[in-house]
């Protein structure tokens, strides 16, 4: 296996966590609060000067320079595939149950972040013996019109791991493991379209827009076949609507469906089109779909994958790059997962990893550090609403001043 071809699987796994990390500056705001918030040209930097978050209840309860949920899920399978040396539904579906309650484990992360569908799923009581079962009986109980993005946001370490399988025994697996949680056939869709796209450019498949276009519907009719009656479902004009957006204006990012599976979707196909057709940079096309903010992290984790795994590792924004928390432990583990997907020569003994335990070789927190830790949390978020209160009362002083100053010598 080439260079090149490492390069961009380790561009596709690192570039995702990057979008996951920069996302974080906008989630759940709206484009008109995230200019208040950055500026409308900003320039984001988790070096020296780091760019600070703006302080609000939801993003004070983050480590900066960090990434989110998102990435914590796609490290939950790329630790899975390592420990077992192959893609394990079950097993992924017992660490994300553990994930859920202990977080993740080997990086000391709480919890943060859990979205509704999974975690609906994941604490039902049969999820253990069968998830793929307990995701669909959810999608039934729920109207069959759920269709959120968590399994499409940690979908690229699939693509990675196929690069030396067929397309089809990529939909294949990226259906499988997205089963896990999300049963709707629109997820289905949009992680085989993801992961084997992630596939196909790190394998140097795909060079322009007309061969993505072909691999959606190659993806399109494999899930036809592989769940008709399911598939029968989908309706073909929403997906082109969203998959095929000529901007990321038409996608409206920001309302009540943001985690939509087909927005990110869009928005992740609009930035990789920027992309491959030199419009837009990694860097340039990022920062403009993070600035719509809705789920920005996660709109930013898929659009970072398809991106990295176009441009590698080596053209990543050195800025974002080289500053983002916990790098080199996760460079690593991806080198490892190279190893043992057979794209790096090398050794990796997966038995001697203590990071790929199920605790991540740290142990089981307790019921009652896991309350301390929520009252640490509880506590950022009193001191930043302390520090935004002061903020607001000094921005009324020095609005008032003048017009104090101007009544005493007015007459």
């Amino acid at each position: 296996m080439n260079d090149q071809i490492l390069d961009r699987a380790e561009g596709a796994l690192f570039g995702s966590a990057l979008g996951d990390t920069i996302g974080i500056y906008t989630e759940f705001m709206t484009a008109d609060q995230a200019v208040e918030a950055y500026g409308s040209s900003p320039s984001f930097s988790l070096i020296s000067p780091e760019t600070k978050f703006h302080n609000d209840t939801h993003r004070c309860r983050f480590e900066s320079r960090a990434w989110t949920d998102d990435t914590d899920h796609t490290i939950l399978l790329v630790l899975s595939y390592l420990r077992l040396r192959e893609l394990s539904p079950n097993d992924f579906a017992i660490r994300l149950h553990s994930w859920c309650t202990q977080g993740l484990r080997v990086l000391d992360r709480l919890p943060m972040g859990l979205g509704k569908t999974v975690g609906s799923v994941v604490f039902a009581p049969t999820y253990i013996s069968d998830p793929a079962r307990t995701a669909l009986t959810y999608w039934d109980e729920t109207g069959r019109n759920v269709a959120a993005n968590g399994s499409l946001m940690r979908t690229t370490p699939v693509g990675v791991i196929c690069i030396r399988q067929s397309e089809d025994e990529t939909f294949a697996a990226a259906v499988k493991m997205g089963a896990v949680t999300h049963a709707d056939p629109r997820c289905a869709l949009s992680v085989a379209i993801v992961s084997a796209l992630v596939r196909a450019l790190c394998r140097r498949d795909i060079s322009d827009v007309a061969q993505v276009r072909a691999l959606i519907e190659r993806a399109w009719a494999h899930v036809e076949r592989a769940m008709p009656e399911h598939a029968a479902l989908l309706d073909r004009a929403e997906f082109e609507r969203h998959a095929y957006a000529e901007r990321l204006d038409d996608l409206v990012l920001v309302d009540r469906t943001m985690g939509y599976v087909y927005k990110c979707l869009g928005a992740a196909l609009w930035c990789l089109r920027q992309t491959l057709t030199r419009q837009e940079t990694f860097r340039s096309a990022m920062t403009k779909l993070v600035m719509f903010g809705g789920d920005a992290d996660t709109n930013g984790a898929v659009a970072g994958a398809l991106m990295g795994a176009l441009v590698g590792y080596e053209y990543l924004p050195q800025e974002w790059r080289d500053g983002m928390r916990h790098a080199e432990w996760y460079r690593g583990k991806i080198q490892a997962l190279c190893i043992v997907a057979g794209l790096r020569a090398g050794t990796y003994d997966s038995g001697s990893d203590t990071d790929t335990e199920l605790d991540g070789g740290k142990g089981v927190i307790t019921e009652e550090e896991m309350k301390k830790r929520e009252m640490n949390i509880m506590e950022k978020m009193l001191l930043a609403e302390k520090e935004r209160r002061e903020a607001a009362e000094a921005k009324v002083k020095t609005q008032t001043k003048p017009s104090l100053w101007k009544s005493l010598f007015s007459g």
